[in-house]
């Protein structure tokens, strides 16, 4: 068949990928001129860094056995990391089961209580089934109160603001369930990946157009080829379309009218900055920054992970939100941003100064976090859409998981195997 594969994200390559050595003539058309979609890359210096902060666990079997078919086994290697938690004006560790039993801001009856309810999401084989709960009246009731106020609600808060508390108990459940303490990351990044995956999809005779943007979907005949338009006026037709962007540029594209399924599943926007820095700024690989007050989620010097050596020297640090659209750090000039960010950098470490970061990069995104409530579930749409040549596989679609490069891939190659052969 003449497919189309709208993306160039992990599941569009990685169902290109297939499909072409399937025999089918692919042509993969992307929005952006880079690979990876939300694991698109930069340059640090010389090498590749994801624009938004990426590692994989030890649970993630599917990108696991990517890297393997590709060839880079050998350069994905797993490393203990550091977590801390901000809380009160202090950074405490937060990195083993050890550090959450001395965990200083709970008392030991509540450090017990909340390892005990965090030993329980792990046992839960099928969390899905807390999908029509909400996390924090759970948590309260089975962490405790105490461990609520200073863990989990400031962290939903800060991820989710005014709709944490409706955010569903399966969300939070796969969050806890299939962490590991040990992460894993790509020696020179995980770019290699996307461009294996370009490579496999050229060297099998598939093409990926860059500045493609979608800008209409449609099949006027059920029996017919699929009409693909994008913004830049080009006009396409296949036999049948996987499309991999995300729920609301379809709906958009496909005219879906406004009660839709389509449109239901409400998405926060990312912003991130990369800075490279002169010496480290945290003493920690992640940050979780507990308070509400605070205009950032988190933060993640990534050369705790991986030496700045292979940076240049530089340290490199992550400074993530995610955030309405119309929310202020969504919509600030960056370099405004960056200044006002300031203040609340020096409140986790009061010798830093601006003149530390030699360079900075900011990315933005605006469909990069489901907001996952009870109601959610029903609103997912399903693969077939309502053109019969249209298969839609998309961030919604791999719950009680919200985004991430292992389900991605998960779900390209069961799409692929169930509509495409």
């Amino acid at each position: 068949m003449k497919i189309g594969v709208i993306g160039a994200g992990a599941t569009g390559l990685t169902a290109a990928s297939d499909l072409v050595r399937d025999g089918h003539e692919v042509t993969v058309l992307e929005g952006a001129d880079e690979l990876g979609g939300l694991a698109g890359s930069l340059t640090v210096q010389g090498t590749p860094l994801e624009r938004y902060y990426h590692h994989v666990f030890r649970t993630d079997r599917d990108v696991i056995g990517l890297v393997e078919e590709l060839g880079l086994a050998e350069k994905l290697r797993f490393h203990k990391t550091t977590t801390g938690i901000y809380h009160d004006g202090v950074m405490h560790d937060f990195s083993t089961p050890a550090d959450m039993l001395r965990f200083p801001p709970l008392s030991l009856l509540e450090r017990i209580r909340f390892g005990a309810s965090s030993a329980a999401l792990k046992a839960i084989r099928r969390g899905e089934r807390l999908g029509d709960r909400r996390a924090l009246a759970w948590v309260r009731r089975w962490a405790g109160r105490r461990a609520t106020e200073v863990i989990w609600e400031p962290l939903l808060i800060g991820k989710f603001g005014a709709r944490a508390p409706e955010i569903s108990m399966a969300w939070l459940w796969a969050r806890v369930h299939f962490r590991t303490f040990e992460l894993g990351y790509l020696d020179g990044g995980f770019d290699q990946v996307y461009t294996g995956l370009l490579r496999s999809v050229q060297e099998h005779g598939g093409k990926v157009e860059f500045g493609k943007r979608l800008a209409s979907i449609a099949q006027p005949d059920p029996a017919g080829p699929v009409e693909v338009r994008t913004e830049d006026g080009a006009r396409y037709e296949y036999d049948k379309v996987l499309v991999t962007v995300p729920q609301p540029a379809f709906a958009q594209a496909t005219g879906a009218p406004a009660d839709d399924v389509l449109h239901r599943n409400e998405y926060l926007g990312a912003t991130c900055f990369v800075l490279e820095c002169d010496r480290s700024v945290i003493p920690y690989y992640w940050l979780n920054v507990n308070d509400p007050a605070s205009p950032f989620l988190a933060v993640v010097e990534h050369t705790r992970l991986v030496p700045p050596a292979e940076y240049g020297g530089r340290h490199v640090v992550y400074v993530g939100n995610y955030v309405p659209r119309d929310d202020w750090r969504f919509t600030t000039d960056p370099a405004e941003l960056l200044e006002q960010y300031v203040p609340w950098l020096r409140r986790l470490n009061p010798d830093f100064d601006l003149s530390w970061v030699q360079d900075w990069h900011f990315s933005r995104a605006p469909f990069a976090q489901p907001v996952v409530t009870p109601e959610y579930r029903a609103s997912i749409p399903p693969h077939e859409t309502s053109m019969p040549g249209v298969v839609l596989a998309t961030m919604s679609q791999v719950y009680p998981q919200d985004r991430g490069q292992n389900y991605a891939v998960a779900m390209a190659r069961r799409v692929v195997q169930q509509y495409f052969r």
